[in-house]
């Protein structure tokens, strides 16, 4: 009698042992697999810095309108003011990406032909992204406007090849302006598009992808004052 109960003492001391020991490796592979998930979500370039969630979803709402306004646009390595003529360019390009198929298209001198770009279209925009609702400009010099048609003609083609990444955020506590840094990412058209989703909207690119980076100055109310490339 002795001698069972000691044999189902020893096998019971086995069975939890063994538990014991599966219980702790598995353990030890969460741990490891938990690492390294935090290694991998660390080694993206655009992971790092400061910028708030709030911010960031905010920005990314309108990623590629701000990408596509910036285009054609003065490359400036000092904080630079949108001029007026710039507020007009960028709600020009901004028009076409988001009205080409409802705006209407007219034959130039040269032969090409160019959208039509109501005023009140650029107002709009310009309020919008700058919280102007009416751009001053001169009618006669400004190199979009048309006397003929009242309104602006654009010809330019909008092809994007990059990219905007928020990493960094600042809040200047005297003006109340808020400054946003971001990459300009090249991710190759022929990768996958899970590959190319998942750098511009969650930052999953390497330090090698970046263009340059742009800091843009917003003003209290979140709307565009000036710009920086870095």
């Amino acid at each position: 009698m002795k001698k069972v109960v000691i044999v189902l003492i020893v096998a019971i001391l086995v069975v939890v042992s063994v538990v014991g020991f599966l219980f702790w490796r598995g353990s030890k592979k969460k741990d490891v697999a938990t690492t390294t998930e935090q290694v991998e979500e660390k080694q993206y370039y655009g992971n790092r810095g400061n910028i708030s969630q709030t911010e960031k979803i905010k920005f990314l709402a309108q990623n590629d309108e701000y990408l596509v306004g910036m285009m054609g646009l003065p490359v400036s390595n000092e904080v630079t003011t949108f001029s007026n003529d710039d507020m007009i360019r960028f709600a020009l390009n901004i028009a076409v990406e988001r009205y080409s198929s409802m705006l209407s298209e007219k034959t130039l001198h040269n032969g090409t032909t160019a959208y039509l770009v109501e005023l009140d279209t650029v107002n709009q925009i310009t309020e919008e992204f700058f919280g102007i609702p009416e751009v001053d400009f001169d009618k006669q010099t400004n190199e979009y406007y048309s006397r003929t048609y009242k309104g602006f003609l654009f010809d330019e083609n909008i092809e994007k090849t990059l990219y905007y990444y928020p990493v960094f955020m600042e809040e200047n506590s005297e003006t109340g302006n808020t400054e946003i840094i971001v990459d300009a990412i090249f991710i190759a058209d022929d990768q996958e598009k899970t590959v190319i989703e998942s750098a511009k909207y969650e930052g999953k690119y390497n330090e090698e992808n970046v263009d340059n980076t742009i800091k843009f100055i917003f003003n209290s109310e979140g709307k565009l004052i000036s710009y920086q490339y870095q």
